[in-house]
C-alpha cells in the first residue's frame, strides 16, 4: 500500500514532456525575443567594438651552409639548422626594430605583444630531413598594415641574420689572429736569438782551415806518398753556419710578413666592427653588406611577396551571431521554465 502511494507520487511530481512542450510554446514569443536580441547585441559588439584581425602570409627559404666563406677563411656557423633559424625571427632584436620601422608607440605595442602576432609554422619531417620551406604569419589591424608588417619584419629578420654572422666571424677571427700573432711573436724572437748566436759563432769561425799544419804532418809521416796541397780549403762548419744563418734570415722575414698581414687584417676587423656599432645607431644595412658578403643573399629569400589578406581572419560575424542567439536561446528557456514551474500559483 505504501509502495501504490510511494508511486503515486512520483507521478504528479514528474513533469510531462507535453507539459513542458506547452509551457515553452506559451512564451514562444518571449524566447524568440530573447534569442534575437542576443543575437543582435552580439553581432553589433562582434562588428563595432571587438577589432577586426588580418593575417599575412611570409613563406621563407631558408638555405644556410655550414661555413661562411671569407677573405680571412672559412668560418664554421655555429647554428646547424634551418629550424632554429627560423626560431630567431622572433627574437626581441628584430622584433624591437620592426616595432620602430613600423612607427608603433612603444606604449601601446611593446615586443611581448608583437610577438603574440607571429605565428611561426614548423611542419613535422621524417628523420634526418632537413626542412628549407616555413610560413610566418602575422597579425593586424588593416590589410596594408598586415603586409607591411610581413615585409618590414623579414627585412629586419635578413638583416639580423647578417648581423648575426658577420659578428661571430668577428669575434672568431679578432681572437684567432690575436692568439696568432702572440704565437708569431714569440717564434720571431726565438728566431732573432738563434740568428744572433749564429752570427757570433760565424765570427769565431775561421773560413779556411790551417794549411801549415797539414803540411807538417805529413813531412813528419814516413809515408812518402806524394801529396797535393791546396792553397786553401773552405771550413764546412763556416758553410753550414753561413746556411743556419740564411735561414734564419729567411724565418725571420716570413714570420715578420705574418706578422705585418695578420695586423692589417686586424686592423680592417676593427673597422668592421666600428661599422656594425654605427649600423645599431642609424641602421644603415648597405653600408655593413658593402664591406663584407651578405651570407643571406642566395641563402635566405621569399618564395613569394607578402600581399595584402582580401578577409579578415577575426572575428567571424556570423559564427558569433550564431553562438549569441544559442546562448540568448539557452537563457531564453531557463527564464520560461522558471516562470512556468518555479513561480507558478499554487492550485487550491
Amino acid at each position: 500500500m505504501e509502495e501504490k502511494h510511494y508511486n503515486e507520487q512520483l507521478r504528479e511530481d514528474e513533469i510531462d514532456l507535453r507539459e513542458l512542450f506547452m509551457a515553452l510554446w506559451k512564451r514562444k514569443a518571449m524566447i524568440i525575443s530573447i534569442t534575437l536580441i542576443a543575437a543582435i547585441i552580439t553581432g553589433l559588439i562582434s562588428v563595432f567594438m571587438i577589432s577586426p584581425v588580418y593575417h599575412s602570409r611570409l613563406n621563407i627559404i631558408i638555405n644556410m651552409p655550414e661555413t661562411y666563406q671569407t677573405k680571412y677563411g672559412d668560418y664554421t656557423l655555429p647554428i646547424t639548422t634551418n629550424e632554429q633559424y627560423i626560431k630567431l625571427i622572433t627574437s626581441s632584436d628584430i622584433i624591437a626594430r620592426t616595432i620602430e620601422d613600423m612607427g608603433y608607440s612603444l606604449d601601446d605595442t611593446t615586443i611581448e605583444n608583437l610577438r603574440e602576432r607571429i605565428t611561426v609554422d614548423i611542419p613535422e619531417t621524417k628523420t634526418n630531413v632537413q626542412q628549407n620551406s616555413f610560413f610566418i604569419n602575422v597579425a593586424a589591424g588593416n590589410p596594408a598594415e598586415a603586409k607591411k608588417l610581413a615585409q618590414t619584419l623579414f627585412d629586419n629578420y635578413v638583416e639580423f641574420l647578417d648581423v648575426l654572422t658577420i659578428e661571430g666571424a668577428l669575434d672568431y677571427y679578432i681572437n684567432r689572429f690575436s692568439v696568432e700573432l702572440e704565437s708569431m711573436e714569440v717564434s720571431l724572437r726565438t728566431q732573432q736569438e738563434i740568428l744572433a748566436k749564429n752570427q757570433v759563432l760565424l765570427a769565431e769561425t775561421s773560413q779556411t782551415i790551417d794549411q801549415k799544419g797539414a803540411i807538417e804532418e805529413i813531412e813528419g809521416s814516413n809515408n812518402t806518398t806524394d801529396y797535393i796541397i791546396l792553397e786553401n780549403i773552405i771550413n764546412p762548419n763556416y758553410t753550414k753556419i753561413e746556411e743556419d744563418i740564411i735561414g734564419n734570415k729567411q724565418s725571420i722575414n716570413s714570420i715578420e710578413n705574418s706578422i705585418r698581414v695578420y695586423n692589417d687584417y686586424l686592423l680592417e676587423l676593427e673597422d668592421i666592427k666600428d661599422k656594425i656599432a654605427t649600423y645599431y645607431e642609424s641602421g644603415d644595412h648597405e653600408a655593413l653588406t658593402y664591406e663584407v658578403v651578405s651570407v643571406t643573399k642566395t641563402n635566405v629569400y621569399l618564395a613569394s611577396e607578402p600581399i595584402e589578406p582580401s578577409r579578415k581572419t577575426s572575428p567571424s560575424n556570423s559564427r558569433n551571431v550564431i553562438i549569441g542567439a544559442l546562448l540568448g536561446g539557452m537563457v531564453a528557456v531557463l527564464i520560461a521554465l522558471v516562470k512556468e514551474y518555479w513561480f507558478k500559483p499554487e492550485e487550491k
